[in-house]
């Protein structure tokens, strides 16, 4: 086996160029597959670790009955149908199923000051019906969420991030103070952690793939928002009836669908009793005349959810195949220098048969060669990598400041690039082994 070793790692000092030229050109390959598969999995990657298979998207259609040669999957624009709920129904379906975790959310930018006024920010918030914090996994830091009792009461509480604490009220620990939403003054019972999932998943508003924003950084109960006058805006869909939205004093909560629902289930089981408590909502709401349409609901898996929402953008996904175009146009030229490489000292492995060496061994000589070959190409493209992920972060794409390596895709690397060496070096290797000895060695 040393003598393998050796016989294959002396053959890769002999005819450097060639040597090189293999070694560059299976690093570009690597390299721009390697960049893509990084802002793959980066795009990829659980949002929320440990609860997001929990978390389940719902969704009963409430609009009001179709217009003649209107397309019940769409909008009327031609755009999916967002699953939005009216503040009672989502009220409604909480209560019918009671034993299971229900939230009922929107984010929006807010306007947030300080007592006196003196100091105004713009932040992101979520303002939700139900247990959303604890729903999400929202970090305390300081203090605590709200209770059902004050969401009932509507009482004027709010939890806020750290960093909006230090910002608008000079520590760490706002917990106490009293800040400014909308008309009213609310207190500040809760400072959260940073939280800010990548994609975000929990309000994905039209046109909007969720990598914009730093994060979420108010949480408030909806109702005590809305009382408060807070200038809210956000995707909605409205009845006829009123106002297009919210306007800039006012939200039109009766007829507008402006909250999302996420209920937490814990198994399959669950997950179907729900759904069928979901379509008896529907068709309850329907025979009171509640719902003008036929009873139609839906329940996604956040996964799903992301996946409905392409929250992964085609244009990653074709650019990974065109890098793996790329890599396999390579792998032919590096096939082709190797074979080269290998026939190029046929005399040599003739001479080795003649003596005795059995046809395996040839083979893993060269397959040693092949193999450092591809080592070597996996560190060069190291660098390659480094040099493609740095590009795509000076792109515009909100998505672009993720593209970031991780060590522990350095290790993928070069396992990739080891074993596309070897792959790529098994058939040159298989051929120069399968030459006569005799005819060989008589051209030495």
């Amino acid at each position: 086996m040393n003598y393998t070793l050796e016989t294959g790692m002396r053959g890769c000092l002999r005819h450097p160029r060639t040597m090189l030229l293999a070694i560059l050109t299976l690093a570009l390959g690597l390299a721009s597959v390697m960049t893509m598969l990084t802002l793959l999995s980066v795009l990829s990657a659980d949002p929320l670790p440990g609860i997001s298979h929990k978390l389940h998207i719902a969704w009963a259609d409430s609009r009001p009955a179709p217009r003649s040669g209107e397309d019940d999957s769409t909008d009327g624009t031609g755009a999916s149908v967002p699953p939005l709920w009216k503040l009672d129904d989502v009220q409604a379906m909480r209560s019918q199923r009671a034993d299971i975790r229900q939230a009922g959310l929107l984010t929006a930018p807010l306007s947030v000051a300080n007592a006196d006024g003196s100091n105004t920010r713009t932040a992101s918030a979520v303002l939700a019906v139900g247990p959303m914090l604890q729903m999400f996994g929202v970090p305390l830091r300081h203090g605590r969420t709200w209770t059902p009792a004050e969401e009932q009461a509507r009482a004027p509480v709010v939890v806020i991030s750290r960093a909006l604490s230090l910002r608008l009220l000079g520590r760490e620990d706002g917990t106490g103070a009293a800040i400014r939403l909308g008309r009213h003054t609310f207190r500040v019972i809760g400072i959260s952690e940073r939280w800010a999932p990548r994609p975000r998943p929990h309000f994905l508003p039209g046109n909007d793939p969720g990598w914009k924003g730093d994060g979420d950084e108010i949480f408030v109960p909806a109702m005590a928002a809305v009382e408060a006058g807070a200038e809210i805006t956000s995707t909605r869909q409205c009845d006829g009836g009123g106002f297009d939205g919210f306007r800039f004093d006012e939200i039109n909560v009766g007829n507008c669908r402006w909250l999302v629902l996420w209920a937490e289930l814990q198994n399959d089981a669950q997950r179907e009793a729900y759904a069928q408590s979901l379509q008896a909502f529907a068709a309850q709401r329907r025979a009171s005349g509640a719902f003008e349409r036929a009873a139609h609901t839906n329940l996604r898996p956040m996964a799903e959810w992301l996946r409905f929402n392409r929250v992964v953008p085609d244009s990653v996904r074709l650019n990974l195949w065109l890098a793996a175009g790329l890599l396999m146009l390579c792998l032919v030229n590096v096939a082709g220098l190797l074979a080269a490489r290998f026939l190029r000292r046929a005399g040599e492995h003739g001479m080795r048969r003649v003596l005795g060496a059995p046809r395996r061994s040839i083979i893993a000589a060269c397959l040693v060669e092949a193999g450092l070959a591809g080592l070597l190409g996996g560190v060069c493209a190291l660098p390659l990598t480094l040099a493609g992920l740095w590009l795509m972060r000076q792109q515009g794409e909100a998505y672009a400041p993720l593209a970031r390596f991780s060590p522990a895709l350095f290790i993928v690397l070069l396992a990739l690039a080891l074993l596309t060496g070897l792959l790529v070096g098994l058939l040159p290797a298989v051929r120069a082994a399968r030459q006569e000895p005799a005819l060989q060695v008589k051209t030495l």
